[in-house]
């Protein structure tokens, strides 16, 4: 009887490990991963040919590849196989290159915006709509899944809602079932997920001042915050857009022109919902559901159900003046 029992066991434990090994997502390996600014061209056979950005370079398990924009599209992917021309320069002169294209443009304008110690970078867009952002900065609890139904089940058609997550290494480290969850929403097509970078560590003191706090903490490295949370991102198959965020919405013209530097373009917020700010027609809205502001999400609800909220729009169909409709159909972040 023992044996049977132990034998049955033994059975129910190998088909568990089995059934883990088979749901347990697969994460790539990222390794020697820097910033490597080039310009790489494709051309189609037709003799017109598609200019992209690369801005890292890295090994994808084995693979050499890189991290790319399209400066036009504004969409981010992983270039595995090249098969076009790769021409290293520095970043400044590439984006002279690119000057007519909507990343240079916002890029541009970006840096036009770095003096600000609170909420430096760009806050609003000339848009018929709003960009809603998720922070999802370290927390204790969990996700708050509750809100992000409600939310998505307010939306007024059946298109994918568009949102910016914005995302912090730590939080990533803390909360996979959270993560996996959050994914599937955009793979079941509820949320279109436009992935910001929030920093790897999101450090905050409630004992330290402002100008002391967050990534203005002495000693932070500010390389570490930027380039640690993008392989993060990409050890969890997120690719992260080319925008990036603050924790805190704190920085200094220092910090800001390092993170241009890395060819990313800070992300601020005019309508911080739990602050008392209030949206307008192309604001960009920001609340935390990562269960530590429960204000901000259910102001947001609010605005929803009355019908004050304008129509979300993707983040990665912006452009620098143009205005887009939330049935754009939307850009997706891919690998060439």
């Amino acid at each position: 009887m023992k044996h049977w029992i132990y034998k049955n066991r033994t059975h129910v434990f190998l088909a568990t490990v089995i059934i883990i090994v088979t749901i347990a997502p697969l994460y790539a390996k990222i390794s020697a991963y820097m910033p490597y600014y080039a310009l790489y061209t494709e051309s189609s056979p037709d003799g017109t040919y598609t200019r992209y950005i690369i801005l890292r370079q890295f090994k994808h398990n084995a693979t050499h590849a890189f991290l790319y924009v399209n400066p036009t599209t504004l969409h981010t992917g992983i270039l595995k196989h090249p098969q076009g021309t790769i021409v290293k320069d520095s970043l400044e002169n590439i984006i002279g290159q690119c000057a007519d294209t909507q990343y240079a443009k916002l890029y541009q304008k970006a840096l036009q915006k770095s003096k600000r110690m609170f909420n430096a970078g760009l806050t609003h867009f000339d848009i018929n709509g709003t960009i809603i952002s998720f922070d999802l900065c370290p927390s204790k609890r969990a996700i708050d899944s509750e809100f992000i139904e409600q939310f998505i089940a307010l939306q007024s058609n059946n298109l994918p809602v568009p949102v910016v997550v914005c995302i912090s290494g730590k939080w990533i480290q803390t909360h996979p079932e959270d993560l996996q969850w959050l994914k599937s929403l955009a793979y079941n097509r509820k949320l279109d997920i436009t992935w910001v970078n929030h920093s790897f560590t999101h450090f905050y003191s409630r004992k330290l001042p402002v100008k002391n706090n967050f990534i203005l903490k002495e000693g932070t490295s500010v390389s570490r915050e930027v380039l640690q949370n993008e392989v993060v991102m990409l050890e969890h198959n997120i690719i992260p857009a080319i925008f990036f965020r603050f924790p805190g919405l704190i920085s200094n013209q220092k910090i800001y022109e390092k993170v241009m530097g890395y060819g990313l373009i800070p992300l601020g917020a005019d309508a911080w919902l739990a602050k008392g700010k209030k949206p307008v027609t192309g604001s960009i809205i920001l609340v935390h559901p990562n269960g530590n502001e429960k204000k901000g999400t259910k102001l947001l609800l609010g605005h929803q159900q009355a019908g004050t909220l304008k129509n979300p729009v993707s983040l990665s169909m912006i452009g620098s003046i143009k205005q887009y409709s939330a049935n754009t159909t939307q850009v997706k972040q891919h690998s060439l």
